[in-house]
Parts: C-alpha cells; sequence; structure tokens
C-alpha cells in the first residue's frame, strides 16, 4: 500500500459525494425528494463515509511504517517545523509567534524520548543542537531536565496535593540556594520621619524574634524515587508524562508535608513543630493543656488570641491526626460540633469558624511525659511562613537496580526550602 492507494480511495469518495449532492439538487424543495432519490443519496453519502476511512487508516499504516524503517531516529519533522515557524507569520499574523509553541513540543518529544531509551551514550543525542542539549541535560549532573511544561502542572497542583501548601503560605520562586528572609520581613513604616541609626544595616521587623540566627531560607534537595514498568515505558509520550507528573506531584507533596510539618532545617526546610521547640524556641506565644493529651474548647478558643490580631482573619489551625480526632469531638453548649467537614471539594474543614488542616507530620499528643508537644498550631500561613520553590525538576535513569523485575528507577529531584518567616505570627497548644 501508498500513497497511489490513499489518493485513490479519497477520489472514489469525492465521487460519491458528488452523486449525492446531484440527486438532491434535482429537487428544489429537500422535503420532498423521492424516496428512491433519498435512499440513493444516502448510500452514496455512506459509501464516501467507508472510503474516507480506508483512506485514513491508509495513511496511518504508512506513518508507522515509516517510522519502523527508523525507530530509534529523532523524528526531524518538528525541527524542520520550528526552524520554519521562525520565519513565518502565525495565526495572529506575527512572524515566528509560533516558533516556542513548535519548540515546547519538540522539548517533551525529546524528554520522552530520553525516559524511555535513556540518554548516556544514545546516538541520537549527537543530532541535536547545543541549544536543544542544553535544554534536556544538566551540564553539572548530566541528568535530564524536565521540560517546563511537564514541571509546571506538577508545581501547580501541589497545592492541591499537599495539606500545607494548600493553606496558602507564601511561595517564593527563587534561582538561588538561599532567600534572604530580611527581603521579606524587614521592611518598615511610620509617620513623619524614619529615624535610620548610622551604620544600620537593616530595621527589624517587630515580629521577628531578635538577634534570630535565621535570616536566610536554604534550599533543598527532595528525592522522589519512581519504578516504572517496562510496558508503562512504551505507553505514548502524552500518557508516560501523565504517569510522570501523579509519580512525582503525589510523592513531593507527601514528602514536603511532612517537612513544613516538623521538619529540622537538616537536609530539609524548617518545620512548625521544630521551630516550636528548636533551642532557639522561635515560636513562643502557647497555650498549655491543663490535662496532658486532652484538647479543651476553651483552650482551643484561646489559642487565636496568643497571635496578634493582624494575623487572626487568615489564621487557621494545624493538628496532629490524633489531636484533630480528639478535636474533632468537642461541642458547644448546644452540643452541636465546633469541628465541621468540608461541604465542597477543595475546601478544608473548619473548627469554630476557622479552617482546620490536618498535618500527620506534627508531633502526637503526650508524646513526651507532660503537656510540652506542639500538636496544635494556629497561625496565618501567609504572613508566618515562606516556601522557597526552584521550580525546576531533575530526573536521573537507573537502567541495572531492577531490570530484573522488568522496572527502570527514576530519580526525581526538585529543590524545595521553606521556614517560619514571623513567629510572632504562630501559637502552639501544648499538649
Amino acid at each position: 500500500m501508498s500513497q497511489t492507494t490513499q489518493k485513490a480511495l479519497t477520489d472514489r469518495a469525492l465521487q460519491c459525494i458528488t452523486l449525492a449532492r446531484t440527486i438532491r439538487d434535482r429537487h428544489q424543495d429537500p422535503t420532498k425528494i423521492p424516496a428512491e432519490d433519498a435512499a440513493k443519496s444516502t448510500s452514496l453519502l455512506k459509501e464516501a463515509q467507508r472510503l474516507k476511512g480506508l483512506a485514513e487508516l491508509e495513511r496511518q499504516q504508512d506513518e508507522m511504517e515509516a517510522w519502523g524503517r527508523e525507530p530509534e531516529r529523532i523524528p526531524a519533522a518538528l525541527a524542520a517545523e520550528a526552524a520554519a515557524a521562525a520565519s513565518k507569520a502565525g495565526p495572529d499574523g506575527v512572524i515566528g509567534s509560533q516558533y516556542e509553541q513548535v519548540r515546547k513540543a519538540r522539548q517533551v518529544e525529546l524528554f520522552a524520548k530520553a525516559i524511555r531509551h535513556g540518554w548516556r551514550n544514545q546516538p541520537w543525542l549527537n543530532e541535536l543542537d547545543a541549544a536543544e542539549k542544553a535544554a534536556l541535560i544538566e551540564d553539572a549532573t548530566g541528568q535530564v531536565i524536565v521540560p517546563h511544561d511537564i514541571a509546571g502542572p506538577i508545581f501547580k497542583t501541589l497545592p492541591h496535593l499537599a495539606i500545607f501548601r494548600s493553606a496558602g503560605p507564601t511561595v517564593r520562586p527563587t534561582s538561588s540556594n538561599l532567600v534572604d528572609l530580611r527581603s521579606l520581613t524587614n521592611a518598615t513604616a511610620g509617620w513623619g520621619k524614619i529615624e535610620l541609626n548610622p551604620g544600620t544595616a537593616n530595621i527589624p521587623d517587630a515580629n521577628v524574634v531578635p538577634n534570630t540566627p535565621v535570616d536566610t531560607v536554604t534550599v533543598w534537595d527532595l528525592v522522589a524515587l519512581a519504578r516504572i514498568g517496562v510496558d508503562e515505558l512504551a505507553d505514548t509520550d502524552a500518557n508516560l508524562v501523565s504517569l510522570i507528573q501523579d509519580i512525582v506531584g503525589q510523592k513531593a507533596a507527601e514528602v514536603e508535608d511532612d517537612a513544613f510539618a516538623a521538619g529540622n532545617g537538616v537536609s530539609k526546610p524548617w518545620g512548625l513543630a521544630a521551630r516550636a521547640t528548636s533551642a532557639g524556641n522561635q515560636i513562643t506565644q502557647a497555650v498549655t493543656a491543663a490535662v496532658d493529651k486532652t484538647p479543651t474548647a476553651d483552650d482551643m478558643k484561646r489559642l487565636p488570641y496568643r497571635v496578634p490580631s493582624r494575623f487572626r482573619p487568615n489564621g487557621a489551625y494545624f493538628a496532629s491526626n490524633d489531636a484533630a480526632e480528639a478535636i474533632a469531638l468537642l461541642k458547644d453548649t448546644t452540643s452541636n460540633y465546633l469541628w465541621q467537614p468540608s461541604v465542597r471539594a477543595g475546601e478544608p474543614d473548619t473548627y469554630s469558624g476557622k479552617r482546620f488542616f490536618t498535618l500527620e507530620g506534627l508531633p502526637s499528643m503526650g508524646a513526651s511525659a507532660a503537656a510540652v508537644d506542639p500538636s496544635v498550631i494556629f497561625g496565618d500561613p501567609a504572613l508566618g511562613y515562606v516556601i522557597a520553590d526552584r521550580q525546576s525538576i531533575t530526573v536521573q535513569r537507573l537502567d541495572e537496580r531492577w531490570a530484573d523485575e522488568g522496572l527502570v528507577g527514576f530519580l526525581f529531584k526538585l529543590r524545595v526550602g521553606g521556614d517560619v518567616m514571623r513567629p510572632a505570627a504562630f501559637a502552639k497548644y501544648l499538649l
């Protein structure tokens, strides 16, 4: 079969369409076409539809046979299309407006090929130009860079997958390994003239603990290991990309939540609980339970009033799993539960009108001998906590480790940091 066959089928389909139109044009009123002519017209159109389907199958067959002759060669079509798009006007009339779209499609194609077949010592890698290699391979480590069109949706879905991100902390995109907290917290304002002491480097925010050693947020490596079956790798580019997005998004959300809850700042972000119990004891505002492991409605009511008033309107409760269970059973004087489950997808539970999130990484009640565990924290995450996102993902392929199981390992690396930037924005409930 060839393009000649495809053309012959198309020509026969067009003949049927023309004859059907001729029959219908004989009658000025389409509602009065004789039954015999109507049947002939219908039969011709059905035959045209059948021939059209055969022509389409023929086209697909030709494409697959062409691919089968050179399965490991990077298709030149997108590269040629990108070059042409750079010099032609797009639908909007602007020269080169289609180039970026074609370039992104090629990046995704190259990424899928690298994931599927590997990239080290591959002949097709030498066919790429310098710009394409730079967009695909990270020089420092030799790892593959996940294209923005694939990584972008992962970062967009993280607030929906992760508990703490969904609470709305400040997210600071960065290309650096450090974020200076003073840039976010050291602004000042006043009436009249602001006095600056000679030689003073900055004016501290009143909500930052004086002389705090934490002036920067370090961006750390978050590594997710995925083992993908060889059959999955053979799937279409679109399905492979979707699988990667699901795997990385889910695992990153899980690990992030644990760190933002209780990370100790060693190779991971600082968490709320760690900042509430660290040597510096930065989160000092507290309510202490009268009875160990026993939250009360009165204590929960007091907690928001341990933070300045400007942090209360957007404030939210964060609780460990066992504390959340105990709090869910608290009732008011009319025996109505104070904790209310979410009634709409994407919205959090509430307690006494405030958002309520369960962070399983927070310490359990009574983990220590006395009521010293910050199992519940109240505060404004937007003004009190900052997440530093590099918003780039790289991947390393592990070919041999699980080969006997029909699996290929992939190490996906994100770079994320986080820390409390205004300790006064939070208060802890010690249970």
